[in-house]
């Protein structure tokens, strides 16, 4: 149930972001200690974006699930960051992330909810 959403401004190969899917799927569903078969992650390369006044390269991701822990959160900001400035090039410091706890009731899949 974990939903990983990245937006960028650059511009990406189709293969960047296939590399890019599937190493976030695989980082979310390991920190999380989630199969990764309920992990979904979604790329939006090319976004017009800027931050700081500058359209120099940035990211943001926006990582929902249910039962969301705080106590990893900081983990996640950190081994996120750095997926993207690996895979992205995008410095730590122009990439922002949004963690969002959802409540069971609010997360529906296969017609029901968790």
């Amino acid at each position: 149930m974990p939903y990983l959403k990245i937006q960028t401004n650059l511009p990406l190969t189709k293969k960047a972001e296939r590399n890019v899917l599937k190493n976030a799927s695989a980082l979310v569903a390991a920190e999380l200690e989630k199969p990764e078969e309920f992990v979904m992650v979604a790329i939006q390369p090319d976004t017009p974006m800027l931050f700081s006044g500058s359209d120099d390269p940035v990211a943001f991701l926006e990582l929902k699930s249910v039962g969301l822990p705080g106590r990893k959160t900081k983990r996640l900001s950190q081994a996120l960051c750095a997926l993207i400035k690996d895979h992205l090039g995008v410095p730590e410091e122009r990439v922002y992330v949004k963690f969002i706890d959802v409540n069971r009731g609010m997360w529906g899949w296969k017609g029901g909810t968790f």
